[in-house]
């Protein structure tokens, strides 16, 4: 069965599972646990295709948190970050570059966002990949009003090559270049940030996503030290939970580059160009 036909529509109990849990408390915590248990049970072996953000995408409900949470709760889902970028993305002309794209879910919600401009979006694992080409296919009204360029690539470094990163069989979203003793790893391509804009001919930057699982640093650091001012970005939401694994602080190197933090949490932390 070909993975991009439109053949993974809920059944009807799936589907009364899915808008309960969409428009009630039942997608709230230990019951959107549950409610995507009956969906596992339900669908043990296949994807299913809904509405998001207008749009549609196809999600797993195993292994991958931001694809169940888009799933069951998509109100829900990266409200602070969602807010944030509905302040900072600009309508029309705009550019986002999402670093760790996933599935492919935060960029579809910046997509819908969006009438005209640039969405770069890049993610190294081949599998997880597979996944966000699927959803931009399942949108083909994006491809009309956006410069859409989508890449199978890690984002580091200052010249192309490859990198290796650790892929935990069990979080398919958790991959990383700060590769822990006992995960499987891959090697990869790798392009420098700057490159990657680039290739999407962007001569600004609006908005940046960056989630790597503790890698940030070996983004940031090359861009900043090689980027012309006027491609920094204009407004940041990046995953700082692992700022642990960093080997440079990604914090203070923003701060030192007039950044404002605007909002923290125990997970992500957004910035703005304070200029």
């Amino acid at each position: 069965m070909d993975d991009r036909a439109p053949d993974y529509r809920p059944g009807p109990l799936s589907s009364a599972l899915i808008g309960l849990s969409r428009h009630t408390f039942f997608g709230r915590g230990g019951m959107r646990k549950l409610m995507a248990k009956c969906i596992r049970r339900l669908n043990p072996d296949q994807p299913l295709d809904v509405g998001l953000y207008g749009g549609r995408a196809r999600l797993y409900h195993t292994g991958n948190n931001s694809e169940i949470k888009a799933l069951l709760s998509p109100k829900r889902y990266a409200r602070e970050e969602y807010d944030f970028c509905r302040t900072h993305m600009p309508r029309e002309n705009g550019v986002f570059l999402d670093i760790g794209g996933n599935a492919g879910v935060f960029s579809l919600f910046v997509a819908s966002l969006m009438q005209s401009g640039t969405l770069i979006c890049a993610e190294p694992q081949p599998a997880m990949f597979d996944r966000l080409q699927t959803n931009f296919t399942l949108n083909p009204n994006l491809a009309l009003r956006l410069n859409l360029v989508l890449k199978p690539t890690a984002v580091g470094g200052d010249k192309p090559g490859t990198l290796t990163i650790s892929t935990p069989p069990t979080a398919a979203g958790q991959a990383s270049a700060r590769v822990r003793d006992g995960d499987p790893t891959i090697d990869v391509p790798v392009t420098p940030m700057q490159d990657l804009l680039e290739t999407g001919s962007a001569s600004k930057l609006d908005l940046l996503k960056i989630d790597v699982e503790g890698f940030e640093d070996g983004i940031l650091f090359p861009f900043f030290d090689r980027a012309p001012t006027d491609l920094y970005p204009k407004a940041i939401v990046m995953e700082a939970c692992h700022a642990n694994r960093w080997e440079r602080d990604c914090e203070a190197l923003l701060l030192s580059k007039g950044y404002k933090i605007v909002h923290k949490d125990r997970t992500n932390m957004m910035l703005v160009l304070d200029r």
